[in-house]
């Protein structure tokens, strides 16, 4: 088939959740299909990736985006009563490029990535459109809401209220809308025919299991993400300020290590904390990774699901998270992983873990025989492309497509 994958990021290098799932669901369709990209480049250091793409993609149509021009234009189409999403994206060269594309080939399907794609898909031509939110970004400037303060707190929750809207109604004329977890479905469940419904996960690689082991090193907990993310931002800042100092209290020693390229100024003042350890991105996380014994995830701000996460548990770490980051697992609380449920029982949680290496060991281990059963890109890429190709006529009953937990979800505490 000839296919048209439009991304509202250039998919190169995947180094965050949202390249990493657009750049594997390329690779995958290239293996069978002849596949023409189309996106937007909003950091020029990405240019040099675009002969990178050109490996699995018989064209690539890569247009910078003016971050700072988007913004204004993004706040002016809020001001007049539209979508900052909207018009952010909106930009007459990705349209001209599309109606270019679309009279050269007669593309046979269609494949929007995330929200600000969802305008240009509804106008491509092509027999079958499939249209990949990953997860709701609507929900995301909603739940920004709740943590800001006025005014920007009213910004964030008119573009969430609206774009909510325009999510749903985009999702109604498409032949297929695939969300990343049940959760995120549901909130399209109303909106959509069940038939052109899906949710398909992400995998994650399992990394060997025979790297040398490394030297000693002081008791570490670990947060891997991009630094200026502001999920990522508010969860290590919130981490260090509620509960660092109730952990370093039962460890003198313990060092928390934040992993990640593009640290901003806030996440950089952490590192004057006694014990916090700021990286930057690093070139191999592999060794980082083994330094680390416990992983934290402490979001507050979160949808979908967490490759942190997945990632973690596939380098057989215990992960200690918040509620909202279980969101998409299928694992057992105690067990593949620890929920806690408020910062007296974060800090109890992985207190406990640092001081007892077998019970680390053991839920490290349960937790990559989980990843390697229920998170296998393969499995997720095979359905991706059979929505794609439209092999799939009918989804089945939304439940069906995620595993049911086999025990009744519980957490350590309730969130305060």
């Amino acid at each position: 088939m000839k296919i048209l994958y439009l991304a509202h990021r250039i998919p190169y290098p995947p180094d965050k959740g949202d390249k990493l799932r657009a750049f594997r669901q390329i690779e995958h369709l290239s293996k069978h299909h002849d596949v023409t990209l189309a996106c937007f480049v909003d950091d020029q250091a990405d240019r040099v990736h675009i002969d990178k793409l050109r490996e699995y993609c018989i064209e690539v149509v890569a247009i910078d985006l003016n971050q700072r021009i988007a913004k204004v234009r993004g706040l002016w189409g809020l001001l007049r009563g539209g979508t900052v999403t909207e018009a952010y994206y909106r930009h007459p060269e990705m349209m001209r490029e599309i109606s270019r594309l679309s009279r050269g080939r007669r593309f046979d399907a269609a494949v929007g990535f995330s929200s600000g794609m969802a305008p240009y898909l509804i106008r491509t031509h092509v027999r079958h459109r499939v249209m990949d939110y990953c997860d709701c970004d609507s929900q995301k400037w909603l739940a920004y809401a709740k943590a800001a303060s006025f005014p920007m707190r009213h910004v964030y929750q008119t573009e969430g209220k609206r774009l909510s809207k325009k999510e749903r109604a985009w999702a109604s004329t498409f032949d297929a809308t695939i969300l990343i977890t049940d959760a995120e479905a549901r909130s399209l469940r109303n909106y959509v025919a069940k038939d052109r419904l899906h949710v398909v996960g992400n995998g994650v690689p399992l990394p060997s299991r025979d790297q040398a082991v490394t030297e000693a090193h002081p008791p570490t907990v670990g947060f891997v993400g991009v630094m200026d993310y502001r999920p990522n931002v508010d969860a290590v800042s919130w981490f260090v300020e509620r509960c660092w100092s109730g952990i370093r209290e039962a460890v003198p020693d313990a060092t928390f290590l934040i992993v990640g390229r593009s640290p901003n100024a806030s996440v950089q003042k952490l590192a004057n904390v006694a014990g916090v350890e700021v990286t930057g991105g690093v070139s191999n996380i592999g060794p980082v990774m083994e330094r680390i014994d416990v992983s934290v995830a402490p979001m507050r701000i979160a949808r979908g699901l967490q490759n942190k996460v997945l990632e973690a548990m596939a380098a057989a770490k215990p992960v200690v998270m918040t509620p909202i980051a279980e969101e998409g697992l299928c694992g057992r609380n105690g067990q593949e992983y620890l929920v806690s449920g408020s910062e007296e029982a974060l800090i109890r949680d992985v207190r406990r873990l640092l001081h007892d290496p077998n019970e680390r060991r053991r839920i490290g281990d349960a937790a990559r025989v989980h990843v390697a059963k229920h998170h296998c890109w393969d499995d997720a890429l095979e359905r991706f492309e059979m929505i794609v190709t439209g092999e799939v006529r009918r989804s089945a009953p939304i439940a069906s497509l995620v595993l049911e937990r086999s025990q009744p979800r519980a957490v350590n505490g309730a969130m305060g």
